[in-house]
C-alpha cells in the first residue's frame, strides 16, 4: 500500500511540472516570437521610473536627492510594482480573455491545475520582471548614477522567490473574482494602485497614517518588499527577521491553496448556472 502511494505521488509530482514546464515553455516561446512585446517593456521601464520617482523626489528635501538609500527604494519598488502587476494582469487577464474568445469551457474541460492552466501568461511576466530588474539597475546608474548593491544575495533570492509564489497565490484568488464578476480592467488598475499605495514599496509603511496602516499590515506585499528591502538594503523589518521570513513562507503556501480552492469554488458554481463562458 506504501507503495503505491509513493508511486501516486510521484506520479502527480511529475504531472504537474510536466505541465509546469508546457506552461513555460508555451509562455517563453509566446513572448519571444513578438519583438515589439519586448521593446514596450524596455521602453515603459524608464517612463514608469520617472512617473514615480520625480514627482516623489520633489517632495523630499534636497540633500536627499544625492542619497543612494533613496534610489534604492525606488529601485526595488518598482521592482515590487512589477510583481504585484503579475499577480493581477497574469491570471484574471488570461481568465478574462480566453472568456472572450470563447475558449474557457473547453479549457476548464481539462483536468490540469487550474493554476498552471493560466500559467502561460504568468511566465511572461516573470520574464518581463526577471529582465526589468537587470535594465532597471543599469537606468538607475546611467539616469542618477546610482549603483544597486545587495547586502544579502541568498536572502534577496529567496525573498523574491516566495514573492513571486505570493503573487501566484493572490493572481489565483483574483483569478476566481474575474471569473465571477467577469471584468479585469478597471478592477486591476484600482487594486493595483492600491496595493502600491498600502504596501508601501517606495517607502516604509510605518509612516503612513494610523488608518491607512491597518491596510498595510493586510496586505501579504507589505511583508515581502519589506523582506526584500531588509536583503537588499539592510533595512530593520517589520517583524523579527525570522518571524517575517516564516511568515512570507506561510503566506506563499496558504495563499496558493485559498487561490486554488476559490478557483474550483467558482468554477463548480458557474458551470452549475451555466456562466462559465458568459462575458
Amino acid at each position: 500500500m506504501l507503495g503505491k502511494q509513493e508511486i501516486s505521488l510521484s506520479t502527480r509530482i511529475e504531472k504537474i511540472s510536466l505541465e509546469l514546464y508546457a506552461a513555460a515553455y508555451n509562455g517563453v516561446k509566446t513572448y519571444l516570437r513578438y519583438p515589439m512585446w519586448i521593446i514596450s517593456d524596455l521602453v515603459a521601464s524608464p517612463l514608469w521610473l520617472l512617473l514615480f520617482i520625480i514627482p516623489m523626489l520633489l517632495f523630499l528635501p534636497p540633500e536627499k536627492w544625492g542619497n543612494t538609500t533613496t534610489y534604492q527604494y525606488f529601485y526595488w519598488g518598482m521592482v515590487f510594482f512589477d510583481i504585484i502587476s503579475t499577480s493581477l494582469w497574469s491570471f484574471g487577464n488570461a481568465i478574462r480573455r480566453e472568456q472572450e474568445m470563447g475558449t474557457l469551457e473547453y479549457l476548464f474541460l481539462s483536468n490540469a491545475n487550474r493554476i498552471v492552466l493560466f500559467a502561460t501568461r504568468f511566465t511572461t511576466r516573470l520574464l518581463s520582471t526577471s529582465l526589468s530588474i537587470v535594465y532597471l539597475a543599469a537606468l538607475m546608474w546611467i539616469m542618477f548614477g546610482v549603483q544597486i548593491t545587495v547586502h544579502d544575495q541568498l536572502l534577496l533570492l529567496f525573498s523574491l522567490i516566495l514573492s513571486l509564489f505570493v503573487a501566484s497565490g493572490f493572481g489565483a484568488l483574483y483569478g476566481a473574482a474575474v471569473l465571477k464578476l467577469k471584468q479585469t480592467g478597471p478592477l486591476s488598475n484600482i487594486l493595483q494602485f492600491v496595493l502600491i499605495g498600502v504596501s508601501g514599496i517606495f517607502f516604509p509603511v510605518n509612516r503612513l497614517p494610523p488608518q491607512l496602516q491597518i491596510l498595510a499590515y493586510a496586505s501579504p506585499f507589505t511583508y515581502c518588499i519589506d523582506l526584500a528591502r531588509c536583503a537588499a538594503i539592510n533595512t530593520p523589518t517589520l517583524l523579527p527577521l525570522w518571524q517575517e521570513v516564516l511568515l512570507v513562507l506561510s503566506l506563499a503556501i496558504i495563499m496558493n491553496l485559498l487561490g486554488l480552492k476559490a478557483l474550483d469554488f467558482i468554477e463548480n458554481n458557474t458551470k452549475k448556472t451555466g456562466k462559465l463562458g458568459a462575458y
